[in-house]
Parts: C-alpha cells; structure tokens; sequence
C-alpha cells in the first residue's frame, strides 16, 4: 500500500480549568491564604503565589490551613514555571504522604509535566489519581491530558480509550476528532479516519486547511484520485509550505499516473523534492516513455537498481522497450535480461525472454553464449507462440557461430520440417562435413556431404556437396568414385565456387586412374580458365606428367622448358624433370647440358643430389667417365647418406666397366661396410660377387662376405624364403599373422639382410593393430641407421609420439626426418609438426621460421597454411613482436576457419585497446560474440578487453559488470579468471 504523510504538527494547547471562585472575602488571620486562593481562581498566578507565600510564614495559620498554603503555594510556583517548583511540590509529597491533596497534586504535577511535554512524567503523575474522584468538568479535562500524553507517546490503543469518549463532548469535540483521526489515518484505517475529519470538517471550517493534507492522501489510497487530485491542488494553493508543497504534489503527480495521464502528471511528480525511491523513478520513466521523451525515461529507469519486485521487473522491461526506440540494442539487452530473470509477472518474465533471445541473435550476447539463450527459450516455453520463431532464430545461431552438429541434432527433433528447416539441416550436414574434412577426418566427413548431397532443399548447397564428397573420396584413394562424383557435379551445371576448380580436380582423378589422355584434356581446360599463377604453374606441370603418361614426351619437355625458363614456383623440379625426359629421349647431350644449367641456377633445390647423380649417369653413356667420377666425388662429399651411397655405387660400376677391379671392389666394400642392412648394401655386395665369381675368388668372397653380418651365404635362399613368407602375410595387410610369421624371422635370422625391411614392417604391423607402444622399438632401431626404410620409420615415429602426447620424443623425431628426407610430403608433415611443437615449447623464433616453410609451400591445404599464419602470430605476440604479429593477425580477418576468425578479431579489438580506441574495440567485441559465439575462449578474453575499455572510459559499474561475468560464466579457463581478478583489483584500488 503507498506510504501515507503526515503533515499537521500536534502540540499541547495547554487547557487548564478553573476552580469555582469564593463568594466573599474574610479580613481576618487567613486574609492572605484565603486572597491567594481567590487569585489563583482568577489565574492571576504571579499574586496568587506572592500571597501564598506570606501565608506559609504567617504564625498564625492553623495547621490545616498551613498544609492548604504549601499546597498552593507550590502549585502556583508550577503555574508559573518557576524554577525549583518541580521540587518544591515533590517535597510537599513527602512532608504531606497522607494529605487529601497529593492526588490533586499528582494530578496537577502531571499537567506541568504535560505542559513542558515531559511525557513520562506526565503519564506518571496524571494516572496517580481515579478520574471517577473528579467533577465531569475536571474529569473530561484529565481525560483528555491522559489521551494526549499516551497519543504523544505513540500508544495508540490507551490514547484512543480516553480521547474516543471525548468525541462527543462539548468541551473537547473539536480536538478529540481531530487526533482520534490522526490516530486512525496513522493505523492505514482511513475509512474511520476519513468519519472522524468529516465530523470535524462539518462542524468547525477552521480546520479545513489542517484537514486538507489528509483528506488527499485517504482519496489517493481509497482510489478516488480525481477527488485526490482536486483537493491536492486546492491544498497546493492556499499552503505554500515547501513539505506540503513537496508531498502533495507527488500525491496529484501520482493521482494523474494512475489515471495514465502521464502528460499531467510529470510535472506534478518532477516537483517532489524528497528522496526518490525506484517507485519514483519508475512512475517518472514510465510517463516520459508515454511522452515519446526516451532520453529522459532512460535516466530515470536507469536509476533502479537492487531491487527485485513486480515493480523492477516491469521497470527493467520497459527500461528495453525505451532502448530499443533509440537503437541501443546492447543495452536493451541488459535490461529484457534482468526482466527475464524475475518471475512476479509471468507473462512479462516470457516477454522479456523472448526479446532478450531476439536481440541476442541479432547483436550478439558477450556474455552468454546466443544459441543458450535460444535453447534456454525453447525448453522453457515448449508452448510459446513464438516457439517456431525461436526454433528457426537457434538453428540459424548454431550454423552461423559453427555448432553445426548442434543444428544437426534440433532438426532432427523436429518431424514435419518446412521449406526452410530442410535447407538448414542440408546446409548444417554440408559445413560439418567440411570441417570434419579441414580437421583430417574424412571417413566421418562423408557421411555428411553424402547427406547433404542427396538432399534438393537447396541446388547450390546440393552441388557443392557433391563436389567435395569427390574430393574426399580422392584423398581416401578411391579415385572411380571420386570421378563419379565430380562428374555428377559438373552434370548440375550449377554455379558455385567450385566450379572454377573442377577440371583441375577432375585432371589429378583422371591421372590418378592413369587415364592420361582425358587428365591433359582436364588440365587444359583449367589452364584456359586463367587461373592464379600458382595453382596454373601446378597444372602445368601435371599436364607435362600427363603427356609424359601419353608417350607424348616431346610436348612434356616443352612445357617442362618453359617453366623452368619462366622461373616460376616449380622452376627446378620442371628443369629437372625436362633433363631426365630428354635421357629418357636418349639425347644425353641434351640431358647433359641441361643438367649442368640446372646444378648452376638451382644449388639449393631438393632435386640437386638427384640432379647430380643423372648427371653421372649420363657422362657415364657419353663415355665421359672422368666428370662423372668428379661429380659424384661431389655427391660423396656433400650429400645426404642414400646419395653418397649410390654415388659410390655408380664409382664402383665405372670402375668395374673400366675393368679397374680393384677400385670397384674398393667401392662396392664402402657401401657394405657404411650403409649395413640397405639394399645398396645388399647391391654392392652382389656387384662385388660378380667381380669375385669373374676373378675366380669365391673363397674370397666367402671370406671377405662372412665378415657382413646382415649377409649370408649358404643359407640365403631359405632365408629369402622365409622373408617372403613373412611379407606376403604383411603385403596382404593381415597384420595379425604378419606379427607372428615377422617375429619368427628375427629370431630365426637375427643379423639378416632384411632385417631393417622386417623390422619395419614388423613396427608398421603393431601400428596398425593400435599397438604403439610395441611398435616403437622397431622403427627406433630401423631409424637408428642410414636405409632405405629410415624415413619411414622416422615418420611413424613422429606419428606415434605426436598421438602420445610425447613432446620430446616427438620432437627429436620430427627433427631428424626433416634433416634426412627429401620426399616432399615428409618435408610438409615434419614442417607443420615442427611449427606446433616449437611454438607450444615457446621456442617462438624457431616457430616462425617453420610456419613460413608451412605457408611457402603451396601443396599444403588452406587450413593447414592458415595454422601456420596462426601459430607464426602468436608466435610473434608471444616475442614482443607486436607491429609483426598485428599484421599478421589482420591478415587473418578473412580466414576460412571459424576459430582463427575469432582470434583474430580478438587481436583487433586489443590492439584497438592499445590505440586508445575504446569505444571502436567494444564493437568489435560484440561483432565477436555476435557471430563467433563457439569460440568461448576468445569470447571469454575479448569481455577481459571489454573491461579495460570500460574502466579506461571511466564507466566502473560497466567495468565491474562485466568482471562479474566473466568470474561467473568462463571458470574453465583458468588464464582468463587471473587476467579478470587482476583487472578487477586494479578498478577496486581506483581512487
């Protein structure tokens, strides 16, 4: 109920009563007793007490009339307020404890308490005595002292007992009525109140202005309010006082609000000069709202806080309607939120829910995730009428912010789909299926594209299905389907854009299934469509392979030629190849020459070695076995282990075809000796028995070849029967039996010439049975030593490590395969570990190095070169490289992954931040939460931004908030909660 004023001060009006005065006056020894008593009864009390005061001394008082004295003479000193009278009369009570008059005195003592409005003391003194004792006329006059002491001292009911009576009597109507009101208006009984001021209103006008103030506030609670507000502007009028200027303007000001004449009511309620309460500011808010006046309504609306009531939760709904009409939607959201969260108004609790979900799909939620608001909605409200709405709003939140399989999951919930539902659960099924692609994972991947592409909700989304579900099955291996998909797309005939990629794609198919002729037709049809530089220079390439593939090996060289001529992207590996077809030709001079050119302009090319070793070979056909000789001396000095092993093979062959025996011999034990456990190994040593067999040396042989562990001779067919054996059960990929039949050659041919060969196949059999840890060992010690399976084993090493977890291990690994091969796929595998090992070692300069080979090599997919622009960002970041690392993160505004998106969005509004942009770094940030709402970590540290950008513009409530938010809603990431806490205290220690 509204509080209710109380206006009129109440004060004693000091009533006194009179004693029935003496006919006549005696001269004689009581002459001045009794001319006192006869001046007290004319209230003339200053006389009266003079003469009372000569009595007490007169001798000649009896003892009766002397008591009579000091009794009056002590009334009269109260009467007067006389100081020390107090005492005086309290002294007569114990000089006189059995007087008849100490009643009267108490009676008496208790006015003059009353009249110095001692309370207490008054109440004390005035029930002393039994009213019963006292004339009517004393009687009603005590009556109504009682009432008034007991209404003083705030006892309603014993202040009602004695003054109710008196509403009827003569004397003390008037006063009676007017506090037996007061004391009925106090107890909210404004009914009985409202009887007792109109008794009074009606008989005496001259309380018509105290009246006033309370006739207005009973209408006003009684609902009458145009009578409220009627006798509030007469009451305005006549009394000018500040407080009931104040009070009763807000009495009409609410009086207009309640009748929604809010135009009125404004100034009314502007007017009150108390304390504004949240009913207040509501009451103001609201009106200025139905003003069109939304600037105004917001201050007042924004000023409730703390309070959780019907009244706050319809203040804080409204407090978003009054946003929403100037278009600040990130603050409405605020408030439908806090309205959402109160339940004393149901309808208005789903009303504000529901727009809260609306506005967090459209703008954005910074705080909560938009498809959990969407989610919560939905469960909450099964019956709502805008549960259909809702259901379309979150589908769309889950695809746009990436949780594809969330939308997959709503859809499939939903049994009569419309129009459009079909084509979200098409377009979710598509964009999964190509995440799950990106992260490596294309078994599960073509479930989905298979999905969508069955689908015909939407021709766009169904062809570009199509289109990757071929590529998928190109990169399982499985090139028939794979062509049969990427002809049924270019069968759609549907624009998308794919389809500037589909002769390429359809060329590698077609090489893959070794259809030549159709492949080139595939990349020339590519290479007419204009494509970017490295991507034609590719095709180019793969259109010389195609030729080669078509015995077509003149129009191979000529592009070969040309590409390296241009000296574009493959430019060595197109120089190299021409050289090895124009051998293949068999004009050596040609591969000669062209080799020589390309050793001059390509000393770092991955091709050199193998450059240099054709090369051998050809003055070797051109019967120019000195450069040979000193090229592969080259090869010896400078290359890799393989290539110095092979150089000195070829050595040993021109030397045997030089018929220098011995110097081949020479050779062919380098090799056997160096290069243990390797077919090179294995080849010298035969290459050397035929030298031995033609010498006719064969103890020789046996001698020298007994002293090579791994090589056996007498028992070597059986062997090699065993090893076969063995083989065929792991070339059948029975890896089961493999291990077993494996196992059985090592230990029966422990130093075996195929021992690296079985232990690598014995390691790669416990890997695809899941056995790592039993696979270890055997490629460790296959990786141990130069061989032909080395790289191999190195490989599946790193593999195993990097699955385990084992950083070091994999580390050390990965390093040595990148520092041995030069088989390109392994280079790229070994580069992109490399660049995640070193960057999460916080080895950030090894890091970059290795994300720029990752991002230089242009057969690594888009998501892999995207990490490596990540990682080399971070990386950056982490070295203090900051001008570096913000270029390099606004390089990846437009990255094709949602996560690296939403990182570097992030780095846009912290590097705002840094620049002092605070305003522009928030809007970044809710762009951020808006579509990047999945990516809870860099939503979680973009609210840290956020907070420093609040606390930056001074707004600490904002600053504070959000701190809370974060504290509250991201304790899974315990780096956020520290920067949050240590943010938080900074804003606390603000002065």
């Amino acid at each position: 109920m509204r509080k209710y004023i109380c206006i009129i001060g109440i004060a004693w009006a000091g009533i006194t009563g009179l004693h029935a005065q003496q006919s006549h006056i005696n001269f004689d020894k009581n002459q001045d007793f009794r001319l006192a008593q006869f001046l007290r009864h004319t209230e003339t009390y200053h006389a009266a007490q003079h003469h009372f005061e000569k009595a007490v001394i007169d001798p000649r008082l009896s003892n009766d009339t002397r008591e009579a004295a000091e009794f009056y003479a002590a009334l009269t000193a109260l009467s007067n307020n006389q100081r020390g009278a107090e005492e005086r009369f309290l002294a007569f009570q114990r000089n006189y404890p059995m007087s008849l008059y100490v009643q009267d005195g108490a009676w008496e003592l208790g006015s003059f308490y009353l009249r110095n409005g001692d309370f207490d003391q008054a109440l004390k003194y005035l029930t002393m005595g039994n009213l019963n004792d006292l004339p009517e006329r004393k009687r009603n006059e005590y009556q109504f002292k009682l009432g008034y002491a007991y209404f003083m001292k705030n006892n309603k009911a014993q202040a009602l007992r004695h003054l109710e009576p008196l509403t009827r009597s003569e004397r003390f109507q008037d006063e009676a009525n007017y506090y037996v009101g007061h004391i009925h208006y106090s107890n909210k009984d404004f009914d009985r109140a409202q009887t007792y001021f109109d008794a009074l209103r009606s008989r005496n006008s001259a309380y018509e202005d105290k009246l006033l103030p309370y006739m207005v506030q009973i209408k006003f609670n009684n609902g009458q309010y145009q009578s409220a507000i009627d006798d509030g502007k007469l009451l305005l009028s006549k009394n000018r006082d500040r407080f009931i200027q104040s009070e009763v303007s807000k009495i009409v000001g609410e009086s207009y609000f309640a009748l929604q004449q809010y135009d009125a009511a404004i100034p009314y309620l502007e007017a009150y000069t108390g304390n504004l309460t949240n009913v207040d500011y509501y009451q103001l808010g609201y009106a200025y709202y139905q003003q069109g006046n939304y600037e105004t309504a917001m201050t007042h609306f924004n000023k409730i806080i703390d309070e959780r009531n019907a009244m706050a939760q319809n203040a804080y709904y409204q407090l978003g309607n009054t946003y929403l009409q100037v278009n600040r939607k990130r603050e409405a959201l605020s408030a439908y939120k806090s309205a959402s969260e109160m339940d004393f108004d149901k309808q208005l609790q789903e009303d504000g829910f529901y727009n809260y979900a609306k506005l967090s799909y459209e703008i954005g939620n910074p705080f909560e995730g938009t498809p959990q608001v969407l989610q919560s909605f939905v469960q909450k409200y099964p019956r709502s009428p805008h549960q259909s709405e809702i259901n379309d709003l979150l589908i769309d939140s889950y695809i746009s912010s990436g949780h594809y399989v969330n939308a997959l999951e709503v859809l499939g919930q939903i049994s009569n789909q419309s129009p459009r539902q079909r084509q979200a659960q098409q377009l979710a099924a598509f964009m999964h299926g190509i995440v799950l692609l990106n992260d490596g994972k294309p078994n599960e991947a073509e479930t989905h594209l298979r999905s969508a592409a069955r689908s015909d909700a939407n021709r766009e989304i169904q062809a570009r299905s199509t289109f990757w579900l071929g590529d998928v099955l190109y990169k399982q291996g499985r090139y028939s389907n794979a062509l049969e998909q990427f002809s049924a797309y270019q069968r759609m005939n549907v624009a998308t854009p794919e389809s500037k990629e589909l002769q390429y794609q359809l060329g590698y198919t077609h090489f893959k299934l070794k259809q030549f002729d159709r492949a080139a037709q595939a990349f020339q049809s590519y290479l007419a469509s204009n494509p970017p530089g490295e991507f034609r220079t590719d095709a180019r390439m793969r259109l010389a392979d195609s030729h080669i593939g078509n015995r077509n090996p003149q129009a191979a060289v000529q592009i070969y030629g040309e590409i390296a001529d241009a000296n574009e992207n493959h430019a060595d590996e197109a120089a190299y190849n021409k050289a090895v077809v124009l051998g293949i030709q068999g004009n050596i001079p040609g591969k000669i020459a062209d080799l020589e050119s390309f050793l001059k302009r390509f000393p770092r090319s991955k091709f050199y070695q193998e450059a240099q070793l054709e090369l051998a070979d050809a003055y070797i056909k051109n019967n120019e076995a000195p450069k040979a000789d000193r090229v592969l001396n080259d090869v010896i000095r400078t290359g890799n282990a393989e290539n110095k092993a092979r150089a000195h093979l070829r050595k040993g062959l021109i030397h045997y075809n030089q018929n220098r025996n011995t110097e081949a011999l020479a050779e062919f034990n380098v090799v056997a000796e160096t290069y243990p456990n390797t077919d090179l190994a294995r080849q010298a040593i035969e290459n050397a028995k035929r030298i031995y067999f033609e010498e006719g040396r064969v103890a020789d042989f046996e001698r020298w070849a007994s002293g090579f562990a791994y090589y056996s001779i007498d028992k070597a067919e059986l062997e090699t029967l065993a090893y076969d054996n063995a083989m065929r059960h792991y070339d059948s990929k029975n890896y089961t039996a493999a291990i077993t039949h494996l196992h059985d050659f090592t230990t029966q041919y422990p130093r075996s010439a195929y021992s690296n060969a079985v232990l690598h196949a014995l390691g790669e059999s416990y890997y695809q049975t899941n056995r790592f840890d039993e696979a270890v060992p055997h490629f460790t010690q296959v990786a141990a030593s130069a061989n032909e399976r080395q790289e191999d084993a190195l490989l599946r090493l790193s593999q195993i490590y990097l699955n385990q977890q084992k950083s070091t291990e994999a580390l050390l690994s990965l390093e040595t395969l990148h520092n041995t091969t030069r088989n390109p796929s392994y280079i790229s595998f070994a580069e992109m570990h490399l660049m995640r090992l070193y960057s999460a070692a916080g080895r950030h300069d090894k890091a970059v190095n290795m994300a720029n080979n990752v991002i230089a090599n242009s057969r690594n997919e888009t998501a892999v070169i995207e990490e490596a622009e990540v990682i080399k960002a971070r990386s950056l970041m982490a070295s203090n490289r900051r001008n570096d690392a913000r270029r390099a993160y606004e390089a990846l505004q437009n990255a094709n992954s949602h996560a690296v998106r939403a990182e570097a969005k992030y780095y846009q509004a912290y590097f705002l931040t840094a620049d002092k942009k605070y305003e522009q770094s928030n809007e970044v940030i809710f762009d951020l939460a808006s579509n990047y709402s999945s990516q809870q970590y860099w939503g979680a540290k973009a609210l840290v931004v956020m907070a420093e950008n609040y606390y930056q513009l001074k707004d600490l409530y904002q600053a504070n908030h959000t701190i809370d938010a974060i504290l509250k809603n991201y304790q899974n990431f315990p780096d956020v909660i520290q920067e949050a806490k240590t943010l938080q205290t900074k804003i606390k220690n603000r002065r």
